[in-house]
């Protein structure tokens, strides 16, 4: 709805009270400047004024004599609005003559009828309005020609233009027009001298429908600039406070924060916190879709051409250099890589596992001293894993598989059945299923899972091996 500003009455006019006898007094009707009318209806505890003709939203606000404000309905989105008879006070008005204005509007925000005059509290609880007299034609000199521009007025509170203000033209085009040379640096300028942190100062413009731009400052403790609509879903903001350190650039309620060249989106934030490039739905932190080559390409910085670093539309990923993974504290475990392997049965971290001759393309705990189908050791936790299985219909990476080492150090559970395990001895499957035991350097040709980096002097236990097959 337009915000337009509420005419107060013009002057102050003496009024006779009328006595009227019975029931419920329904008063006479005005026209108002754009066909709407008002009447104003006596009720037992309230005073209903009603709007006719194309009225949506209304508003009445009543006077004492002397000007000063007793009661405000405020803009209602409605054509009836009910008063107590009281004043802002809770006091509820003694018989006599009180002021009133009035005004209505369309649907579309634009103003039907604006009134003015003198309402009269009556005994018996009765009212009265009586519309505000118009300055007759007459008391224009006949030689004297009326000026092109809008109407005013003024009351002891409120000044207000009916037409058209125009500043820096004669000729205003809207409602109010501020026009100045085009070389000049500033078109309008509001601003509060007020020292109080609190008070607001800056510039604002805003319109009935809800779009607005401002340019305010709350104190010393909140500046911002505003876009917004006509609810937090349509609000954009750029703003720096005192509770957030730096530049806060945000949306209202569950609105993306999108970043455009040409009308066209280059990326955004979604309300999740998501941010998509080449795509409006992005469902992780950073998902990037793109029709070219490369997903994501780091350059040198001495030489653009140069990619060091990036992910191809297919998927394959290429590094310039070594590959590291370091860990925050190295733990037996964490310095090896492994492959994901299908087991025809249970298998745990540190066991020896041999290929399953009766299970093609299995493995299975090593069952018997020097095999020679070892395969190598069940990871504990593994610095780098291959062959994850993808579930493009899930979009899901987890695959819940054992992982075989096949290159770095990893726990190994062992047994001292063939005699103490000292650092270096190599080590083979022995007669316990999935433990390794001290090899025969001469006999554990082809057999060999690893070497020890720890010693182990008597019974089972789990030391750090290299891996190795030989």
């Amino acid at each position: 709805m337009k915000r337009n500003t509420r005419r107060g009455w013009i002057g102050l006019v003496s009024l006779v009270l009328m006595a009227v006898a019975g029931g419920l007094a329904a008063l006479v009707v005005f026209a108002g400047t754009s066909g709407g009318t008002l009447t104003a209806t006596s009720y037992a505890d309230v005073i209903r004024f009603e709007a006719g003709g194309a009225v949506e939203s209304l508003q009445i606000t009543i006077f004492d004599l002397s000007g000063r404000k007793l009661w405000d309905s405020g803009v209602v989105s409605s054509r009836i609005t009910d008063w107590d008879r009281r004043n802002e006070f809770g006091e509820r008005l003694a018989y006599g003559a009180y002021l009133y204005s009035a005004q209505g509007w369309n649907a579309q925000g634009d103003s039907v009828f604006q009134k003015n005059g003198k309402l009269a509290l009556l005994p018996g609880d009765k009212v009265q309005l009586q519309a505000a007299p118009t300055a007759s034609e007459t008391s224009v000199p006949a030689t004297e020609e009326k000026p092109p521009y809008a109407p005013m007025a003024y009351n002891a509170t409120n000044f207000y233009i009916s037409g058209q203000l125009g500043v820096g033209t004669d000729a205003p085009a809207h409602k109010v027009d501020v026009i100045q040379n085009y070389n000049g640096y500033t078109r309008m300028r509001i601003e509060n001298t007020s020292t109080s942190e609190n008070v607001i100062s800056g510039f604002i413009v805003s319109s009935g429908s809800g779009q607005a731009f401002s340019v305010e400052k709350y104190g010393s403790g909140f500046n911002q600039f505003t876009w917004s609509g006509m609810s937090l879903a349509d609000m954009a903001m750029f703003r720096s406070d005192s509770g957030v350190s730096g530049l806060i650039f945000t949306t209202g309620g569950a609105a993306p924060l999108i970043f455009a060249s040409s009308d066209t989106e280059c990326m955004r934030v979604a309300p999740s916190g998501n941010v998509g490039i080449g795509t409006t739905n992005p469902v992780a932190t950073l998902q990037v879709q793109g029709d070219e080559a490369n997903l994501l390409a780091l350059y040198d910085s001495a030489n653009p051409v140069d990619i060091k670093f990036k992910v191809a539309k297919t998927g394959n990923v290429y590094a310039d250099g070594s590959y590291y993974s370091p860990t925050t504290a190295v733990q037996a475990g964490s310095a090896d890589i492994a492959e994901r392997i299908n087991t025809s049965e249970w298998v745990e971290p540190g066991n020896v596992v041999e290929i399953d001759s009766e299970h093609p393309g299995f493995f299975r705990k090593a069952s018997s001293r020097y095999s020679t189908k070892v395969a190598g050791i069940i990871s504990t936790s593994p610095g780098v894993v291959l062959g994850n299985d993808f579930d493009a219909t899930e979009d899901d990476w987890e695959d819940n598989r054992p992982v075989l080492a096949i290159a770095g150090r990893v726990p190994l559970q062992v047994t001292t059945e063939n005699g103490p395990i000292q650092i270096g001895d190599l080590l083979v499957s022995s007669s316990t299923l999935g433990v390794a035991m001290k090899g025969d350097p001469e006999a554990c040709v082809g057999a060999v899972v690893g070497k020890a980096l720890e010693p182990l002097e008597e019974g089972e236990g789990t030391i750090v091996v290299q891996v190795m097959l030989r």
